[in-house]
């Protein structure tokens, strides 16, 4: 774990063994706590109070200490928690140190945060799930904490199988399959001969594309666990929940973050998310029939998402904010994309990467954390376990 990009480039000295262990000693030193971008209806002040349950103060709760570069959670009584889904991430930035240095403390640190995802998970009826440590307002559903999500669950069950075959832990693999038991008795919210679309949470109908393809990636590497008829099965419910998404793909390459009319934006990590997905479906799922989808998806992806000279936007129509979530999540795709045989522009590619190592020694702090956001006339330092500190500690280690 030498240098910042897959390519062995190594620009403005910038060294990714120096970022990661400087995050590693901050994280490990909070104990893999923090606050999140979405906590604020952790606020004790307010959690037992008569405004709490008013959808619209709950989501103007939330929209404030999110948007808000002073972090007033001190002030309101936010706690400091464990996110399973920050927790995946870190367990598979330790998984990955381990497996290229070799360091027994990486193998420690990995095992402590197994034991800690199972005194989080939530039993269902069939399977089981992971979800966040607050309750979370969105504009088109209310999640009380303790609810499954299927993107905490993915990223769980991605740490899961990657531990299994690290270590041969097989109530690890175990642990992953129930997750595909939950996933698929669970989370299927609309299904035809053609078409499917998982659920972002159970009982809710929102249709959000990164959602339902991380569900099918996941599901992709489970077949190789499988029996015959159960991955058949498997096969099916993965090309239906592709053709699904990949249908609402716009001419132009860009992909909207869900099919509602208040989800009709078009990001850079939820495309990115895609792009990721669609690969790993392609590999595990032998379907090279993506192959064009994908492309067409990265060449928008490459031409919009980010500015001529190279630096990750946020939207796709204005360069603000600079997102620390955004830039791990470049580096995460673009490392699957030079491992793949899509094809792509490498001027173009360097060119981005030459951005993201200039903002990854720009956002870490001397502490070790790195910042949320850069907007056009301030910045956003607040250090955020998930959002920020988990998705680049994970990231660091997908470019070695």
């Amino acid at each position: 774990m030498t240098t910042c990009c897959a390519n062995e480039i190594q620009r403005d000295e910038v060294s990714c063994y120096d970022s990661f262990e400087k995050l590693f000693n901050y994280v490990k030193k909070h104990d893999y706590k923090g606050i999140d971008l979405y906590d604020g209806l952790n606020s004790r002040l307010f959690r037992g109070s008569f405004l709490y349950r008013s959808r619209l103060f709950r989501l103007a709760l939330i929209q404030f200490c999110k948007l808000s570069p002073i972090n007033f959670r001190n002030l309101l009584l936010v706690p400091k928690g464990f996110n399973s889904k920050a927790g995946a991430l870190f367990l598979l930035g330790n998984l990955n140190a381990f497996k290229i240095t070799g360091e027994e403390k990486y193998k420690g640190e990995a095992q402590r945060l197994y034991e800690r995802l199972k005194e989080t998970v939530i039993e269902r009826n069939e399977g089981v799930g992971w979800g966040y440590n607050c309750d979370w307002q969105a504009r088109a559903f209310f999640v009380p904490e303790g609810t499954p999500n299927i993107v905490a669950s993915v990223y769980v069950g991605r740490a899961l199988v990657e531990y299994y075959e690290t270590f041969g832990c097989k109530e690890a693999l175990d642990f992953a399959g129930k997750i595909a038991e939950f996933i698929l008795n669970e989370m299927i919210m609309i299904e035809n001969e053609d078409y499917l679309c998982f659920r972002y949470i159970p009982d809710e109908l929102a249709q959000v594309h990164n959602a339902n393809l991380l569900a099918a990636s996941f599901l992709s590497s489970m077949k190789k666990y499988s029996n015959k008829a159960y991955s058949k099965l498997l096969d099916d419910k993965i090309v239906k929940s592709v053709n699904f998404s990949i249908a609402d793909i716009d001419e132009s390459g860009s992909w909207a973050y869900g099919t509602q009319l208040f989800h009709r934006w078009v990001d850079n990590f939820h495309t990115a998310f895609n792009i990721e997905s669609l690969l790993n479906i392609r590999e595990n799922s032998d379907m090279a029939e993506l192959e064009p989808v994908i492309t067409k998806i990265t060449n928008y992806y490459f031409n919009n998402l980010f500015t001529e000279e190279g630096m990750p936007k946020y939207y796709n129509n204005r360069p603000y904010p600079i997102d620390i979530h955004v830039i791990a999540q470049v580096l995460i795709v673009l490392n699957k994309i030079r491992k793949s045989n899509i094809a792509y522009s490498e001027t173009r590619l360097q060119a981005i990467e030459e951005r993201v190592v200039e903002c990854v020694k720009l956002f870490q702090d001397e502490e070790g954390y790195f910042y949320f956001q850069k907007c056009e006339h301030y910045w956003n330092k607040i250090p955020y376990i998930r959002w920020g500190q988990a998705w680049m500690f994970y990231a660091l280690t997908c470019v070695a």
